[in-house]
């Protein structure tokens, strides 16, 4: 049995814009959110931001993926705990078809997935653990659930926490945390501009940063 579970949609379409001109390092300076490395981009360059859908699978099957698109939104990011399962692809190209008929901005899987090099024709962002040709059998197995809290590199993922990924890696934010730290984020990508342009002049570091000292979040908020 699949069960589903209602969506979280606090995260604002406003927050998930500003985020996109956002470098998740630089989310990485005020949160913990980061998952291991082992999740990597399938293919790159790449970006990605979106609200979570997360999916619980079973190993061997994806019948909750498919039945997380029937209710899934524009723009939403398909995170999947594959059960502990790192042997099984339960994604690849013919999925990603599907996924961008109903607008799913990009996946993140803590298992492995299929068909890199389609996934990078179709410009689809991809994160995982790895690539591999072993895939799902045919008898697919009802079994798993959707939007429920799940497990993905290392961290929790709540459904509708902001993704934001690129070819370093992905961060997970809560909408409240997304929120409260955006500031700071385009403050210090701001910033980080700033001194590039001041270092192409011959200005020194030192110099550059007595003038504008490095921006720190408020941790205590």
């Amino acid at each position: 049995m699949i069960n589903v579970y209602p969506r979280n949609d606090t995260l604002s379409s406003e927050t998930i814009e500003a985020y996109k001109n956002i470098v998740p390092a630089t989310l990485g300076h005020a949160l913990e959110g980061g998952m291991d490395g082992e999740i990597k981009a399938i293919w790159r360059p790449v970006k990605l931001v979106g609200p979570a859908l997360t999916v619980q699978t079973s190993p061997q099957t994806a019948a909750a993926v498919g039945k997380a698109l029937e209710v899934s939104k524009p723009g939403d990011v398909l995170v999947i705990n594959r059960g502990g399962d790192k042997r099984h692809a339960t994604f690849g190209e013919i999925a990603a078809l599907g996924a961008i008929e109903y607008g799913i901005a990009g996946i993140v899987s803590d298992g492995v997935i299929t068909d890199q090099e389609a996934l990078q024709r179709l410009k689809f962002p991809a994160y995982a653990r790895g690539v591999t040709a072993m895939t799902i059998k045919p008898w697919d197995i009802p079994e798993g659930a959707v939007n429920i809290p799940v497990s993905v590199g290392g961290i929790g993922v709540n459904p509708g926490d902001l993704i934001l990924a690129d070819d370093d890696g992905v961060m997970v934010a809560s909408p409240s945390d997304a929120q409260l730290y955006l500031a700071f984020c385009q403050e210090k990508d701001a910033w980080e501009d700033w001194v590039r342009s001041e270092l192409r002049k011959g200005r020194t570091f030192s110099d550059i940063i007595k003038e504008r000292p490095w921006p720190v979040p408020n941790l205590m908020q």
